[in-house]
């Protein structure tokens, strides 16, 4: 095991030692795979990507849903971690179903608990897990896929649909690495707790330790802390990484890899190729006055602006004095203005805009201080118009 452990981390090596050279515009050519998809966690920029519509089958990357949704109703205490669970025929280890797959080897009539199944499920990627947290959900894996493709219309993720909970091959299920990146994103926002789990190495359980499928939690040239790997016969070799790098997480999806080996060749390549050549930054801090803006009619004077999310952008180094931030506030704002109303947005790059708003809630000032700001507003208006009509003279005067 030390000699392939050894020989992986030269490998490894020589990648980070080579992959300085690959520019923006072409390292799409050197990820030999179906589809894939790089892309910053806060900024959600997409540095790279090849086919990341293409729908394809997720493996055992359908997992992230099962755990989103055991995580989300945990959350909404509909149930509890500590929960127990009696396994049943279908969820037993010995179902046919699970022939040559990764299991955690429950056994029939067991009493498991959800925290423990929701651990087999993804550190050893056990099918049977999956079966045993769906049956609990939602009475049957039928009703539970339902409700994984509502949760799929729920978040808006455009081209995937779900026929089972664990990932094994069926007709008509398929995702994207455009649609995966967005459901791991919000798996880590979400669920911060849950996804502590995504980066334990090892498992046990029925007296049999397993190791994490997703080897490159061991790598020790990035801060790789999750998420999930993939496989079977139709769908290749699947990979979604998360790694962090002073403040920037960036996110790889690999679908349709042709090994283990390439799969995490092609991730370490993305990541690499990501945090030297890109750079996030925050521009707006969350909850925190960004600006104050002059406000008519109300109790106070200046209203404070923000936006109650923190607001990054991310940057290809080379064009840093290429980016264009464009704050865009309205003209006039009247109260009442209630709090986080939209008042003007941002223009990133005339790409990409974030709504600007209110921080705080003013209302209606007193009547000596609207009839003031009315007068105000009326002598505003006017001395508008002159300058307008200054400038029309004065264009007609210099085209005689």
């Amino acid at each position: 095991m030390k000699i392939k452990n050894n020989k992986f981390i030269i490998l490894i090596f020589i990648i980070l030692n080579n992959f300085n050279y690959i520019n923006a515009k072409n390292i799409y050519k050197y990820i030999n795979v179906k589809s894939y998809i790089l892309i910053d966690y806060n900024s959600k920029k997409i540095l790279s990507q090849k086919n990341y519509n293409k729908k394809l089958p997720p493996a055992s990357l359908t997992k992230i849903m099962t755990s989103y949704i055991n995580s989300d109703l945990i959350k909404k205490k509909k149930i509890n971690k500590n929960d127990k669970i009696k396994i049943n025929k279908n969820s037993w280890f010995k179902n046919p179903i699970f022939k040559n797959s990764s299991l955690m080897f429950l056994e029939k009539k067991q009493i498991v608990n959800i925290n423990n199944l929701n651990k087999g499920m993804i550190i050893q990627s056990g099918n049977d897990a999956s079966v045993a947290i769906a049956n609990y959900i939602s009475g049957n894996e039928k009703n539970f896929i339902k409700l994984m493709n509502k949760y799929v219309k729920k978040i808006n993720l455009k081209n995937t649909n779900f026929k089972n909970s664990h990932g094994l091959d069926s007709k008509n299920q398929y995702t994207t690495s455009k649609d995966m990146a967005k459901l791991s994103i919000l798996l880590i926002k979400n669920f911060p707790e849950t996804y502590k789990i995504y980066k334990i190495k090892k498992f046990t359980f029925n007296k049999i330790k397993q190791k994490n499928r997703n080897n490159l939690l061991w790598n020790k040239y990035f801060n790789i802390d999750g998420i999930k790997t993939g496989h079977t016969e139709k769908a290749g070799y699947n990979l979604i990484t998360s790694a962090k790098k002073n403040n920037t997480r960036l996110i790889s999806v690999i679908l349709g890899a042709k090994s283990i080996k390439e799969r995490n060749i092609y991730t370490i390549k993305l990541l690499k190729w990501g945090f030297n050549n890109f750079t996030t930054k925050k521009i707006i801090n969350k909850k925190k006055i960004f600006k104050y803006k002059k406000i008519w009619l109300g109790e106070n004077n200046l209203l404070p602006i923000g936006n109650y999310n923190n607001i990054y952008i991310t940057y290809y180094n080379k064009n840093k004095k290429k980016n264009k931030i464009i704050y865009k506030i309205f003209k006039t704002i009247k109260a009442p203005i209630n709090k986080y109303q939209i008042i003007g947005k941002i223009n990133i790059n005339k790409k990409r805009f974030v709504f600007l708003f209110s921080l705080k809630k003013i209302k209606k000032g007193n009547y000596l201080n609207i009839i003031l700001d009315y007068i105000k507003l009326n002598i505003k208006k006017y001395i508008f118009k002159i300058k307008k009509y200054l400038k029309f003279l004065i264009n007609n005067i210099y085209d005689i």
